[in-house]
């Protein structure tokens, strides 16, 4: 902005100076007018000097010549005679007046512009002298700041030194050119080198010799690159040991990308080692165990649906190993008839049901088929519920079982055979009784159709008689041929009650030939079983004779067998056949189900295992104890319909 003039003032602040210069002039005229009128004398040159000299020392040159100025013309004006007016006479004075105020404006406004410049000089001093203070401030300020970096520096690099010798792992700094240039506590600990006695020392340092030649080999083949690098090494522990290490080492370069330090750290996978060494041989037995006993294991993530299925599982299923396990491969394993029953299994597995155990056929794409047992059960692993299991291959177990079936059927076939050899007099007896009631009732029969007049009457009766006994007869051998005949089990609906009452009729003069008397006890609330009639028959009869063989030999008291039926527990009936004989010595009690144990001279000690065996077909058991009077009772369970099989 241009500086405004000193006679034409521009702003506000140069106005009022002018505006000074003409007070004052206006103030020295009244002032000498009162001293006039009063002390009839006036200094009026003082006065207007004083104002000139006031003017120019407040407002500066321009407000200075202003008063000047109309200081002359009221000078002239009112105290020059003629008063009030202008007289020409007195321009000497007026002029030497002129002068006079000009040198007063010329040394007012040198002496003010002398005392600014002393100001501003005294400003700029002070400024100066400010600024240097602010300086020092601001340098002891920095002073400090670099004070307190230098603590926090050292501060750092203490808690840094700690920090490396404190970590649970081996550090290590190297030169260039891979020499060992520092380690920390925990390495000198480990290794039980001090710091000093590392100096000079390359790579080599506590590590086992046979490993030397690979660590080097690491070394200078990344030195020329550059590149980081890790190995494994054994690293002798300070009480000798060798033990495993993973270590890494990544390069510290400069601004031009130039290697200057190589950093390593180290840490003990020893017992990690031990540990997957462990965990491999763990594999590998389990591997060898399962390969052995034909049991895969398998889990099934049922959330993600992810399926791990072992080596062997594999095997058993059939697919190779990089197939990956789906249910939609499983079920294509699956025999169509019992695809169902495994889709029933995974159906609950979605459900949330915690234990499995069934077994299912596989169809295999030879045609073969296998027989599989599966267990599996739930767990929740990471919040995630998987379901995790095995499955055997039992294929010859079942093979094994169908042929022991066989040669169990056979066996037991031979034994009913050999048990109606036995009871071969009372079958003949049980025949002879209605056949010769037969021949007795046909002879009656002709006699009263012999007559002259015939007895129609009295003949049909008999030959009514004579069916019966016929029925009769049929009745007893339909019941041997079934005894003796060879055919797989029928699992049906029984009532226990009526195989009693049946097998009694096959045993009456066996019962009859041995002086016992059979009496019966059956409970008519029982629920229907399920059973093969023949094999339960062969079980009564079994126990029974051998009941009434072992009171051949007792005297003074009767024979009695008693045959019982009652339920047992909720599911089950309970059979029991009881004699009064010698009975079996506590310590032989244990052995009378076994094969080929007997305490009969002729025996082969087949009966009671077969009993046994065809007991826990049915799913119930059987077991003998003294009675509580003479003798012993023979007691089994079978289930009923519908509740154990």
């Amino acid at each position: 902005m241009a500086r405004s003039s000193p006679l034409w003032p521009s702003a506000p602040g140069a106005i009022l100076r002018y505006a000074v210069a003409v007070l004052a002039v206006a103030a020295a005229v009244v002032v000498g007018l009162l001293l006039d009128r009063f002390l009839h004398t006036a200094p009026f040159v003082s006065l207007f000097l004083c104002a000139v000299l006031l003017a120019a020392w407040l407002g500066g040159a321009g407000p200075g010549l202003l008063a000047t100025g109309l200081s002359i013309l009221t000078f002239d004006y009112y105290f020059i005679a003629p008063a009030d007016s202008f007289a020409a006479q007195a321009a000497p004075r007026l002029v030497l007046f002129a002068m006079t105020a000009l040198f007063v404006v010329w040394v007012s406004v040198a002496q003010r512009r002398t005392a600014e410049s002393l100001r501003r000089a005294r400003d700029d001093l002070r400024a100066t002298v400010q600024e240097l203070e602010n300086l020092n401030k601001s340098l002891q300020a920095e002073n400090a700041e670099r004070k307190k970096a230098e603590q926090s520096i050292r501060q750092a690099e203490r808690e840094l030194q700690v920090t490396i010798d404190s970590i649970p792992a081996l550090a290590a700094r190297y030169r260039r050119d891979g020499s060992l240039d520092f380690v920390n506590q925990t390495w000198r600990t480990y290794t039980g080198l001090s710091q000093d006695s590392l100096q000079g020392r390359r790579w080599g340092a506590a590590i086992h010799p046979d490993d030397l030649p690979l660590v080097e080999a690491a070394w200078r083949a990344h030195l020329p690159t550059g590149e980081p690098f890790q190995l494994e090494q054994r690293l002798r522990r300070a009480d000798g040991e060798y033990r495993w290490h993973l270590a890494r080492r990544v390069p510290l370069r400069n601004e031009d990308g130039e290697v200057i330090r190589w950093y390593g750290v180290g840490h003990d996978i020893e017992d990690q080692k031990r540990a997957e060494r462990a965990l491999q041989r763990s594999e590998t037995y389990l591997a060898e165990a399962q390969r052995l006993s034909n049991t895969g294991s398998f889990g099934w993530s049922i959330g993600s649906e992810e399926i791990f299925w072992s080596k062997e599982t594999y095997r058993i299923m059939g697919f190779d190993e990089t197939v990956k396990p789906t249910i939609g491969r499983l079920l294509q394993r699956v025999h169509p008839d019992d695809r169902k029953l495994v889709q029933q299994q995974l159906d609950r597995a979605v459900r949330g049901e915690p234990d499995y155990d069934y077994e299912h056929r596989l169809l295999m794409p030879d045609g073969d088929i296998k027989h599989l047992h599966v267990r599996a059960h739930r767990q929740v692993e990471a919040g995630e519920e998987e379901l995790v299991g095995a499955l055997m291959d039992v294929t010859a177990t079942r093979k094994a079982q169908e042929a022991l079936q066989i040669a169990h059927t056979a066996l037991a076939h031979v034994t009913r055979v050999s048990t109606l050899g036995e009871m071969s007099a009372s079958i003949a007896h049980e025949v002879n009784q209605p056949l010769a009631a037969i021949v007795t009732n046909a002879e009656s029969s002709l006699r009263w159709l012999s007559r002259q007049m015939p007895d129609i009457e009295e003949a049909g009766a008999g030959i009514r008689k004579i069916v019966k006994d016929a029925h009769r007869a049929g009745e007893v051998i339909r019941r041997v041929r079934e005894f003796s005949k060879k055919a797989d089990p029928l699992m049906i609906p029984l009532d226990i009650n009526e195989v009693v009452e049946e097998t009694v009729t096959l045993l009456r003069y066996e019962a009859l030939r041995h002086g016992v008397a059979i009496r019966l006890d059956l409970d008519s609330r029982l629920l229907p079983v399920r059973g093969d009639r023949v094999q339960l028959q062969q079980v009564i009869i079994n126990l029974a004779v051998n009941g009434m063989q072992a009171m051949t030999t007792v005297r003074g008291r009767d024979r009695v067998l008693i045959m019982r039926t009652q339920p047992h527990q909720s599911d089950r009936v309970l059979v029991a056949v009881e004699d009064v004989g010698v009975g079996v010595k506590p310590e032989n009690a244990d052995q009378l189900f076994s094969a080929f144990y007997t305490t009969k001279p002729d025996g082969l000690g087949m009966g009671l295992s077969i009993c046994r065996s065809i007991v826990e077909a049915h799913g119930g058991r059987v077991w003998a104890s003294p009675r509580m009077g003479p003798g012993m009772s023979f007691q089994f369970t079978i289930s009923a319909y519908g509740q154990g099989g």
